[in-house]
């Protein structure tokens, strides 16, 4: 069998036979006119562009020679293997056309927004960007390890406290966090010291020493320097912020928009799906 593959007069016959069905193929008459593939001149510097991006360098004559040809190949391959039909039914091809078309749409709704577009924007999502209160403060912290002295001993902080002149750095412990926190949201606040504790800080009045406030390491005098009540923050300042946001939703809305509108062109029948195909139910 083998040696009868081999012969010459069967490989012609069979090669023959191939051309013939090509020729035979609805448009594919050897009497036709043979489609045009032409390579414009600004395929061909995209082409070398893509070279040097990728080898840093231009290409040689004999390489761009062999990339022309090679898009050529492509095309070539392209345009037959879709008279043939070989694209149907196959999932990466559809998955990679669906791909293609969704950024056809999203170039599509690539635009520069208006300063009222943003503004209205802005208006409709202010949680997005809201500025936190937050809080600036010292402490003065007594380890819970001190155990049955604790509440003597934050006792005698507090009278500390209270005089003039008090020097906060010398009296109580060491905390791991440090003594002074800075413009502190609430929930920085609440990760460090726990939600209750949290609660005390952004409640009591700055100026004065406040406490001592139970967390789950011991107690804290706190000493409230500075507080920010939070707010809307104006365009101006989130501008770029909101753009991002604005276009995210637009190119969203937009490929909705484009997938409705192909969608509107056909008539779509969903068929019953056959007993089980969805698997048993629970």
């Amino acid at each position: 069998m083998i040696r009868l593959l081999r012969e010459p007069l069967l490989q012609f016959m069979a090669l023959g036979a191939i051309l013939f069905w090509l020729t035979a193929l609805p448009g594919k008459t050897p009497e036709a006119t043979p489609e045009r593939i032409v390579v414009t001149a600004a395929r061909i510097d995209n082409l070398a562009r893509s070279f040097a991006t990728v080898w840093q360098r231009q290409p040689t004559p004999d390489e761009l020679r062999g990339l022309v040809e090679d898009h050529i190949r492509d095309e070539v391959y392209y345009r037959e293997g879709m008279a043939l039909g070989i694209d149907a039914d196959d999932i990466v091809i559809r998955r990679r056309i669906r791909q293609k078309m969704e950024f056809y749409a999203e170039d599509v709704a690539a635009a520069e927004p208006t300063d009222a577009e943003l503004e209205a924007y802005l208006t409709a999502h202010p949680r997005n960007f809201r500025v936190e209160p937050t809080v600036s403060f010292r402490q003065v912290f007594l380890s819970a390890r001190r155990q049955a002295s604790l509440d003597a001993d934050a006792k005698t902080v507090a009278l500390a406290l209270a005089r003039p002149g008090a020097d906060p750095a010398a009296l109580g412990d060491g905390f791991l966090l440090g003594a002074d926190f800075e413009g502190r949201d609430r929930r920085a606040v609440a990760t460090d010291f726990g939600e209750r504790f949290a609660d005390k800080v952004f409640s009591v009045p700055a100026g004065a020493w406040q406490g001592p406030f139970v967390s789950p390491f011991g107690l804290h005098f706190v000493f409230v320097r500075q507080r920010s009540e939070g707010g809307q923050r104006p365009l101006a300042e989130v501008r770029d912020i909101v753009a991002r946001d604005w276009a995210s939703a637009r190119r969203v809305e937009k490929l909705e928009q484009f997938y409705r509108t192909l969608r509107a062109r056909y008539e779509v029948v969903v068929e019953e799906a056959p007993p089980g195909a969805a698997g048993p139910r629970p």
